[in-house]
């Protein structure tokens, strides 16, 4: 999987970025700079190309998702962080799942049906993508969600389901709505800094 790495200080958050459609490993780059500049930063490419556009798992159309591929998809990214992790000896359990969009579908998906995995995610509009398979408990996990109300792309009851998912598994749950569509804000990101400083107290921002 093509990718970009950046070493930061031990004493920052290491960032794992995921790209929305059509994006690639550089996309969140200066994303990852205004949330913590002194971070590691891993970022991925998806590997499934809609015309041309790369994703990170495929669809049939907007808003209908090839389930069999998300599995797939998920499996392979949870693979390939593992071995990335391994090489630039970065402790796996550290990463901060920060994604947009399509990279933040699968970061949701990966925090709800793959346990053991990840613990932290910064979730800029994503979805619910159906039924949830698994049961394990949530509640050392730590999400932060932000959506739009005028979101052409998200429904607001996408949304809202997917945050209800971590909540009914005890998840720790923070969402901040916009009244933009599906860009990225701000504001957004002022309050995503601001939930990453609580979450890493200690941690060096600047």
């Amino acid at each position: 999987m093509e990718h970009y790495f950046k070493a930061g200080l031990t004493t920052a958050p290491p960032l794992l970025l995921l790209h929305g459609t059509g994006g690639d490993e550089h996309s969140l780059l200066k994303i990852a700079e205004e949330l913590s500049p002194n971070s590691t930063i891993l970022s991925l490419r998806g590997t499934v190309s809609e015309q041309g556009a790369n994703r990170f798992f495929k669809r049939f159309a907007e808003g209908q998702f090839d389930l069999e591929n998300l599995e797939l998809k998920t499996d392979e990214l949870l693979a390939t962080v593992k071995e990335l992790s391994k090489k630039y000896q970065i402790s796996f359990d550290q990463w901060v799942l920060v994604g947009y969009s399509n990279g933040a579908n699968i970061a949701g998906h990966l925090l709800l049906e793959r346990e053991n995995s990840f613990k932290r995610g910064l979730l800029f509009h994503a979805m619910s993508l159906g039924k949830h398979e698994a049961t394990f408990d949530l509640s050392t996990s730590s999400i932060w969600l932000s959506a739009g109300i005028n979101d052409p792309i998200v429904p607001k009851s996408a949304s809202e389901t997917l945050r209800d998912s971590f909540l009914q598994r005890d998840g720790n749950v923070d969402m901040v709505w916009t009244n933009a569509g599906h860009q990225l804000t701000y504001p957004e990101l002022e309050k995503a800094k601001e939930w990453l400083k609580k979450e890493f107290p200690k941690d060096e921002f600047v």
